[in-house]
């Protein structure tokens, strides 16, 4: 790594130090490498002498070395078209002479090269040459006036614009184009004055690029010309547009409440673009009468203000009919939203309020949605809260979540057993098993069984999460028992499998006819040698042998290489011929 940096540097050094003038026979190589090689050696000479390190006098004399050659006036393009593009790049006074020169070279590359030159030239003598140039009335073509115009206002040139006035009206559209381009870069009331004058006389295609470049100037009072109704409803909107963000921002309201939409567009971008206090209460003041497409540009303006004031007008488009609104007007009410948005968000009640309900971030929002979880007579409103709540992460609420999910009310006990599903630890999930078995005979046992089943899988403790519903499993109902086991078969845990096969020999036929339907079901082949091994317990009914035998069987068939030995005993314990050949199928086909 060292040597190559050394190297790097040794030979920036060597081409910094390199004549120009040693480089002209390698640039009219007929080799292609050589040739390119020259030319980057040309360019690493040029950065050196006019980097931030080099003096004005190292770039001078590069410079002054690269006109000598150029005065030559060699024949070959491959050597003048690198040195003009190095000019370009770093050239000064000293340069204008030489470059002047050139643009009465025989080939119009070589004309147009030095043309790109003194453009960027920094002196000002490269600006009066250019003026100068087409000031002459000599023959040239038009892609060599329309360049030399183009020049002019690239370089921002003081007073051109009398210079290149006249030539606004020129039916060539090259010098056309240019011109216009020009005098909109040069931003001088004489270009101006001959841009509005030629606009009158145009239309179509032409009467647009006068029109762009007009806007350009970004004048007041180019705006307020064009802001009149006998202009085309773009360019009024964009006249309207450039007026406001001007600071003319008494124009906003009555464009809003003018009923046409192009203005009020413009209004809407002004409001998004400028965020004025005015201009966006225009945009609200005016929010309910809008139609939908123009409403969801308005919504946008208004949420980036990020003036919370806006809620009240914004909040009545919850009950819009378009519903692509009315999430807009969620997602804008979790931005700027208050207290006052609370109710209105969970009576619209779709996913996208409930979302921006858990994002609202304003002092008594989590007061607001307690009280309504709490006291509110309508259900789903209560279920909404509970839900935003657990959105907002608030595990301090999950005792009372437990209380909410022992009421009888359906609607209300599912959100509450979800809530504590989503935020609940270990720690809740005696509780939650025990709710499961109080209410074993209620729709909430399922929803129990369901954040049982959520809390054990993501928790990285196992094995407790299994000693906890294992332990009141011999002293309740064969129906909680069934609950149990369910929940114990669903998480599909290595440590939940010995329990549920302990059952599978329970002396309580309906204890053990449940596990051993759970255990049938498990997705995981690690179950295959103890549900063989039970298969073959001959104390089993030969229901519960069929069972398991099934279970056997599919998980030996979703094996992609077969396991020979666990068929061969599965073969072994079958009782019945109906088992065995099926057994048998799966072994064929897996050969």
């Amino acid at each position: 790594m060292f040597k190559k940096s050394l190297l790097t540097v040794l030979f920036a050094a060597a081409v910094s130090q390199a004549a120009v003038q040693e480089l002209i026979p390698r640039l009219t190589s007929s080799d292609l490498d050589i040739q390119s090689k020259a030319r980057l050696e040309l360019l690493a000479a040029c950065s050196r002498a006019s980097s931030p390190e080099a003096t004005e006098a190292d770039r001078k004399a590069i410079c002054l070395e690269i006109c000598e050659i150029l005065n030559e006036n060699p024949p070959v393009i491959t050597v003048l078209q690198p040195l003009l593009n190095n000019l370009e790049r770093i050239s000064g006074e000293e340069s204008v002479s030489t470059l002047e020169k050139l643009m009465d070279h025989k080939d119009e590359h070589v004309r147009d090269d030095a043309r790109r030159a003194l453009a960027v030239n920094t002196s000002p003598q490269a600006g009066q040459v250019l003026g100068l140039r087409l000031k002459a009335r000599k023959a040239r073509s038009p892609k060599e006036t329309a360049g030399l115009i183009m020049a002019l206002g690239e370089r921002k040139e003081a007073g051109a614009s009398n210079l290149i006035a006249p030539y606004v009206s020129n039916k060539d559209m090259s010098i056309f184009l240019a011109t216009v381009v020009a005098l909109g870069q040069l931003d001088e009331d004489a270009g101006i004055r001959a841009l509005a004058m030629q606009r009158a006389k145009e239309s179509g295609f032409r009467k647009t690029q006068l029109d762009a470049a007009l806007f350009a100037t970004d004048r007041k009072e180019v705006y307020a010309r064009l802001n009149s109704d006998s202009e085309a409803d773009q360019v009024q909107a964009v006249a309207l547009l450039g007026l406001i963000l001007s600071g003319e921002t008494g124009v906003a309201s009555p464009a809003m409440a003018s009923g046409d939409p192009a203005q009020q567009v413009a209004v809407i971008e002004a409001a998004l673009q400028g965020k004025n206090e005015a201009v966006c209460n225009a945009v609200a003041s005016n929010l309910g009468s809008l139609p939908a497409y123009i409403q969801l540009q308005a919504l946008g303006a208004l949420e980036f203000s990020g003036n919370r004031a806006y809620a009240k007008a914004v909040q009545p488009l919850l009950h819009s009919e378009d519903l692509f609104v009315q999430d807009a007007a969620s997602r804008v009410l979790a931005r700027i939203g208050t207290t006052e948005s609370v109710s209105v968000l969970l009576e619209n009640g779709r996913p996208a309020a409930l979302q921006a309900l858990g994002q609202l971030n304003v002092d008594g929002v989590d007061t607001a949605l307690e009280k309504m979880a709490a006291k509110s007579r309508d259900e789903k409103t209560r279920a909404e809260a509970i839900e935003v709540l657990a959105n907002r992460g608030r595990t301090d609420l999950i005792p009372v979540f437990f209380q909410y999910a022992e009421e009888d009310n359906r609607t209300v006990s599912a959100a509450a057993v979800k809530a504590i599903s989503e935020l609940g630890t270990l720690a809740n999930l005696d509780a939650l098993t025990q709710l499961m078995i109080a209410k074993e005979t209620a729709p909430v046992s399922r929803n129990a069984l369901s954040a049982i089943v959520e809390i054990t899988r993501r928790s990285p403790e196992q094995g407790e999460a299994v000693e906890i519903l294992v332990a009141p499993l011999a002293g309740v109902s064969p129906r909680s028992q069934a609950n149990i086991l369910q929940a114990l078969a669903q998480t599909g845990s290595d440590e939940a499998l010995k329990p549920l096969a302990d059952a599978c020999t329970s002396s309580d036929e309906q204890l053990q006819k449940s596990a051993i339907k759970m255990l049938s079901g498990w997705k995981d082949k690690n179950a295959l040698p103890i549900m063989i091994e039970l298969a073959g317990n001959d104390s089993l009914s030969v229901a519960n042998h069929v069972t398991l035998m099934r279970g056997v069987s599919r998980l030996l068939a979703s094996q992609r290489r077969l396991d020979r030995e666990q068929a061969q005993q599965a073969l072994e314990v079958c009782r019945r011929s109906e088992e065995r050949q099926m057994i048998q199928d799966i072994i064929d086909q897996k050969k």
